[in-house]
């Protein structure tokens, strides 16, 4: 099997690359260097063979990938490359980007379930809210010595977190109302984790045939150092402020933006499907960890 490695055309991604031939000197592979999310749709659907590909990136990069691998006979493999890295955390315990390429060629491939969000699809989480306005900016934060990239996300939540205006929510699933009104946050997910880490839905899963909803009320700024506290601890389920949904298909109504895997979109209405077993992913075990 081909193994091809879709990457952006930057100074991490070539630094990378020595990684790359180290490790795959015995396999056939290739390196893609992409400068768009439409030119590696085309690539992925105009190969001609079954192929195993790598998002050598972020949840981005793996938002822009999987557009031409959902519902396809191409087996995938995300390679934590970028800020949050959230989606491979499903995967995997190991951060280290070489160290999980390698663990990858003894993993095995197994179905899991993608959601469509009206013309596309996304593998991890959809947010609204707070998060979405922190997560939408988090690469204009400040280049801050001695600060790893992976801690953009708590430099984002500072500097956003005490001009936030609440956003006003609704969310129907099967012609019912589950939900109205101002939220802090808002997250439709696949994964367990958004913003670097934070396990905002600890009991999702990534092949149940479920997608996982959380909303959380509007709350007193004062208050939200304490929940992010508990949300660090898994400790938000409890809170009469936080409501879960498990739902098959669900649409919200917002009036802004909304962060999808890292990408920034705007709809005059979310429309979430879920996509069983639509995409092959490598998955690992703690066993495989070298």
């Amino acid at each position: 099997m081909k193994h091809i490695f879709m990457m952006n055309d930057t100074k991490k991604h070539h630094d990378f690359e020595i990684h790359i031939h180290d490790i795959m000197k015995d396999y056939d592979y290739d390196i893609v260097y992409t400068t768009s999310i439409q030119k590696s749709i085309q690539y992925i659907k105009n190969y001609p063979y079954k192929a195993r590909f790598y998002a050598v990136g972020g949840d981005g990069t793996i938002n822009g990938i999987i557009q031409g691998l959902v519902h396809s006979h191409h087996e995938f493999v995300p390679i934590p490359l970028g800020t949050g890295n959230d989606f491979c955390r499903m995967l995997t315990k190991e951060k280290d980007p070489r160290k999980v390429l390698k663990n990858s060629l003894l993993g095995k491939v197994k179905l899991i379930d993608t959601i469509q969000l009206n013309d596309m699809y996304f593998i991890n989480s959809a947010c609204f809210g707070l998060d979405s306005v922190i997560a939408n900016h988090v690469h204009d934060t400040p280049n801050i010595p001695f600060v790893p990239e992976s801690k953009s996300y708590i430099v984002s939540i500072l500097q956003h977190v005490l001009q936030y205006q609440h956003d006003e929510v609704t969310i129907i699933s099967e012609g019912k109302c589950l939900f109205q009104g101002k939220v802090i946050l808002c997250t439709v997910n696949n994964g367990q984790y958004y913003g670097g880490g934070f396990p905002i839905i600890p009991h999702a899963s990534i092949d149940d045939g479920y997608m996982d909803i959380c909303a959380v009320d509007q709350l007193p700024k004062a208050k939200i150092p304490y929940m992010i506290t508990k949300l660090l601890k898994k400790n938000l389920y409890h809170r009469k402020e936080v409501h879960y949904f498990k739902v098959k298909e669900a649409t919200v109504i917002c009036a802004n933006h909304c962060n999808i895997d890292g990408e920034e979109k705007k709809y005059d209405e979310y429309y979430f499907n879920i996509l069983p077993q639509s995409l092959q992913v490598v998955t690992f075990t703690d066993e495989n960890l070298s």
